[in-house]
């Protein structure tokens, strides 16, 4: 639904200064008057007229699973049209409404989000359209980027401003933008990661202090365990790169549970809180949803049964029990007679200390083919000596080792190598073993 723009800002009534009607207008410096033309007051709220349009603030809490708290909300924006019909937001920003019109609303709608939450506790993340980056290198746009900061003065960083994911034009320009904004001494979040243009790139470029993750993320994670067991290594870049993680969209305590065990920083959704008129510090149900996220971590923390705790513990158990009998001088098939009966067990072969493959490998037979045309297999001489699975196995002698799930050159499959190494005198060697990893996951799912 597409809104007409023409004439909305002459609907809003001249650009005066518009006096305070409630001692919470108090302060508002007057440059930023205009921006609250048309406004009123109702259930001690500020509420917004955009040319027929009624906006308003709601609130919706953002919660870290470390603190059990709410430790910030998000201001969403309700809108109500003629008839007292309901309409998302993204309509009103259409992209037929010309700059002007854009910009006004932006700011008036940032402004009330800010008047009808700077005499509440904690902290507020307000969304900012991308496309507006531009104007704020111009005078007027960074005078009123200024004086927004001017009225939240010594609160400054209880505001964070939201970068929505849309594509961005001018890189140049859109950094300088984000650096005016850090300049009034606001914090900056990305909005959607992994959705559309909101990428690692945006990351580097703008550096923010929290990214919100896609609510993809969330729902995708709870269906398909490649995604979750991908999900942490994300996280982790994510903070590496110096910045706290939010989820979005979290509905069910699988969710949350997923998102707390990916070592996220930050939750929110409808598990928690629906959006609100007025934010809150303490919730009754809240605490106990975070309670049960908690009570679900303890008992994940049970002592589990071996082959429960770790897929790989038979693959790792007869990699040892390999490794001693080529200790004793057995050979290697004779040795590894176990690797045959394991039901997901693929490629066996012997590396040197070098990590070049010493001989043909063992297949135990068992593996689908895969689609790939890249499966090379492993064949003599080939070098293997930045592999996980030999460096880790190379700098603990005896130890068995396993490396978390990746894509095998070898075999073109998703597998996990187990591996140990083997002294003997002066020389070592790895004992490495391939497991399809996708038909063991499959099967310990079930």
């Amino acid at each position: 639904m597409f809104i007409n723009s023409e004439g909305i800002l002459s609907s809003l009534g001249p650009a005066a200064p518009v006096p305070p009607r409630r001692p919470e207008l108090a302060g508002v410096p007057e440059r930023l008057h205009p921006y609250l033309a048309g406004s009123d007051w109702q259930h001690g709220q500020l509420k917004l007229n955009w040319g027929g349009y009624r906006l308003a603030s709601v609130f919706q809490p953002i919660v870290s699973f470390s603190h059990a708290s709410i430790v910030a909300h998000e201001a969403l924006l309700r809108v109500v049209g003629p008839g007292g019909r309901s309409m998302s937001p993204s309509a009103l920003f259409s992209p037929l409404f010309g700059q002007d019109d854009l910009l006004h609303l932006d700011r008036a709608t940032r402004l009330m989000h800010i008047i009808n939450s700077r005499r509440l506790p904690g902290r507020f993340f307000l969304n900012l359209h991308p496309q507006l980056f531009d104007s704020l290198r111009h005078g007027d746009s960074l005078e009123a980027a200024r004086a927004i900061g001017e009225f939240v003065e010594g609160s400054e960083s209880r505001f964070v401003i939201e970068i929505v994911e849309e594509e961005i034009t001018d890189h140049a320009h859109f950094e300088e933008g984000v650096a005016a904004l850090r300049d009034v001494g606001l914090g900056i979040a990305l909005d959607d990661f992994g959705a559309g243009h909101s990428n690692f790139d945006r990351v580097w470029k703008i550096r923010p202090e929290v990214v919100k993750l896609d609510r993809s993320f969330a729902a995708r994670a709870a269906e398909d365990r490649s995604v979750r067991r991908l999900l942490p290594q994300i996280v982790s870049l994510l903070h590496e790169a110096g910045t706290l993680v939010l989820l979005e969209g979290i509905e069910t305590l699988d969710q949350a549970w997923i998102a707390m065990d990916a070592n996220i920083d930050f939750g929110q959704g409808w598990y928690f809180a629906h959006p609100i008129s007025q934010p809150v510090s303490k919730d009754a149900l809240l605490d106990a949803r975070i309670g049960a996220i908690w009570q679900h971590q303890s008992t994940e923390l049970l002592p589990q049964p071996e082959a429960r705790l770790d897929p790989l513990s038979d693959y790792l158990r007869c990699i040892r029990d390999a490794a001693w009998r080529l200790g004793r001088g057995e050979a290697l098939e004779s040795a590894a007679a176990c690797w045959q009966h394991l039901p997901y067990a693929n490629s066996l072969y012997l590396l040197d200390q070098e990590g070049c493959q010493l001989g043909v490998s063992i297949e135990a037979g068992r593996v689908a083919d895969s689609q790939m045309s890249f499966r090379l297999g492993h064949q003599p001489g080939a070098r293997w000596s930045r592999r996980e699975y030999f460096v880790k196995a190379i700098r603990a002698p005896g130890e068995a080792q396993a490396t978390r799930p990746y894509l095998s050159v070898a075999s073109g499959r998703l597998c996990a190598t187990v591996s140990i190494c083997i002294e003997q005198g002066a020389q070592r060697f790895v004992l490495c073993g391939d497991v399809d990893w996708a038909a063991l996951d499959a099967g310990y799912e079930n």
